[in-house]
């Protein structure tokens, strides 16, 4: 076997290598998209250590099972690529309102926690009140309310300022902050 044919043999792929990595890569994605959809709220929400560390060991069984038996050069550009195509189709999909978003949701309003919201997306009390004393807050009266975004950020409603209702557009519970 000469030099040329033993490099391919390590950095290139048969074309039942490639067929294979395009249908797990598109397989995974769609997979890791729905697990992200269903439960990326939550693993952002509550920036625990264990909560990061599903994200990464998601990600890692993921990039490897994308890859095959042979992880090789191609493979992996070929797998880039095909999660990059698979990016731009759906994200222009979402763009155009033909796949769901998650939406923000109101966690807390009228001096009240929305408890049932918080067990859904497993935040507690405690991150509340840590958002809050991060932000400034020194009295729950100079808080109108608490919006859990969809990247697991909270954003603080101050009470006394003026609140355009444009900015409260596809907020799930948005009315218990209507003034």
């Amino acid at each position: 076997m000469g030099f040329a044919e033993e490099l391919w043999r390590e950095i290139g792929l048969t074309p039942a290598q490639a067929v294979g990595v395009l249908i797990s890569s598109s397989v995974l994605y769609v997979t890791f998209t729905a697990v992200l959809r269903l439960w990326g709220q939550r693993l952002f929400a509550n920036r625990s250590g264990t909560g990061l560390a599903v994200v990464l060991v998601l990600g890692a069984i993921m990039g490897r099972s994308m890859l095959g038996p042979n992880v090789t050069l191609s493979g992996g550009l070929l797998a880039i690529a095909t999660l990059l195509v698979l990016e731009s189709f759906f994200g222009a999909g979402r763009r155009a309102g033909l796949l769901g978003h998650r939406r923000p949701v109101v966690v807390y309003a009228a001096d009240e926690l929305d408890r049932q919201a918080l067990r859904h997306y497993h935040l507690d009390e405690r991150t509340i009140w840590a958002r809050l004393r991060q932000s400034g807050i020194t009295t729950l009266d100079q808080v109108d309310g608490i919006i859990l975004e969809t990247d697991g950020t909270l954003t603080i409603v101050r009470d006394g300022h003026p609140l355009d209702q444009a900015l409260l557009a596809h907020v799930r519970g948005a009315q218990r902050l209507a003034r």
